[in-house]
Order: C-alpha cells, then structure tokens, then sequence
C-alpha cells in the first residue's frame, strides 16, 4: 500500500501535466454536472474553496451561485489549531493572501455558522469509489467534517481516482461528481 504522500505527489505531477485550456474546459463540464445536482439547486448557502492550479477549477461554480442568489462562504483557516470557518464572500471585504499563497477572506467578513452550510464542496487531490478523499495534507477539511451535516460534494478528473485504504478519521463526500 503507497502512503497518502506518495499517491498525492503522483496524482499533483498528472494533473499539473494537464494542457491549461484542456484543464479549463474539463472543469467547467464538471460545474455544469453539479449545477443539474438537485442538492445544488435546493442549496441557498454553499461553502467553496478558491482553487488554485492545478485543482480543478471554482470561478464558474461561484459566478453561478451568485448568477443564482446563492450565499457563498469561502473558508479562513486558522494556525496552528488547523481549524477553518466559513466567511461570507462579498464585495466589502477584500480577500488576502496567506502565506501559503491562498486567498481568504479577511477577519472582518461575516462568519456563518456551520450548520446554515447547505452544500459543501469538498476540495482533494485523490478519490476513491467509496468517495473517500486524500487532501492537501492540512487536515482542515477532515477535522471540519466530523460533525458537518449538510450535503457534501466533490470534483474529480479521472486522473484523481486511485483506490487506497482510507484512516479512520477520513470522512466520505455524498456525492463525487467524475469526468
């Protein structure tokens, strides 16, 4: 069995081997999935990562969700707790970067409590058939879905399916959306 670190090396070198605009085309077909979801069309509130290359891409998932009146939250991680909250994503609170280089939103966007998240998508790097992920290694989305108990979803290119053994703290997303 190759451990977590290895698979998620494997799997980064395959997606960043991706053609840009290919890259590009593959993850809006995947938003265009979500978007037919029930689960999406029921959900006013929606948490969402601003993905950075080579992850598939967000920025047509969140125009859509305002196109549709939709709240979205963007998550802020806190150090060394490796804990995350939800922010509200708005025009009035600027976003800054981290010094891992990922935008968040800034102390004074409004927090939204975890249980008015209706729809969460869940970022990772491998997925397995029973939906199991490996993440960025941080652990924030595995401590954040411990008692999460809104409708999880993840976006996956057949390039991120690999079968492993998940741990035991490792929580499935409801739905993988694959393309």
């Amino acid at each position: 069995m190759e451990d977590k670190h290895l698979i998620r090396e494997k799997v980064l070198r395959n997606l960043n081997s991706i053609d840009k605009f290919e890259h590009q085309e593959r993850s809006i077909k995947l938003a265009e999935k979500l978007f037919l979801l029930p689960e999406w069309n029921k959900a006013k509130t929606i948490g969402i990562t601003l993905a950075r290359h080579p992850e598939i891409e967000t920025e047509t998932i969140i125009l859509q969700a305002k196109k549709e009146g939709k709240t979205v939250l963007i998550p802020k991680t806190f150090y060394p707790s490796r804990k995350m909250e939800f922010k509200k994503m708005d025009s009035n609170h600027p976003l800054i970067k981290t010094k891992f280089g990922i935008l968040e939103p800034n102390e004074l966007a409004e927090t939204v409590e975890k249980e008015a998240i209706e729809l969460l998508l869940v970022p990772g790097v491998v997925f397995n058939k029973a939906h199991y992920r490996i993440g960025f290694g941080g652990g924030f989305y595995d401590r954040f879905l411990t008692d999460f108990k809104g409708e999880t979803v993840s976006l996956c290119f057949y390039e991120q399916q690999i079968e492993f053994t998940p741990e035991p703290h490792d929580k499935p997303v409801s739905i993988l959306i694959e393309g």
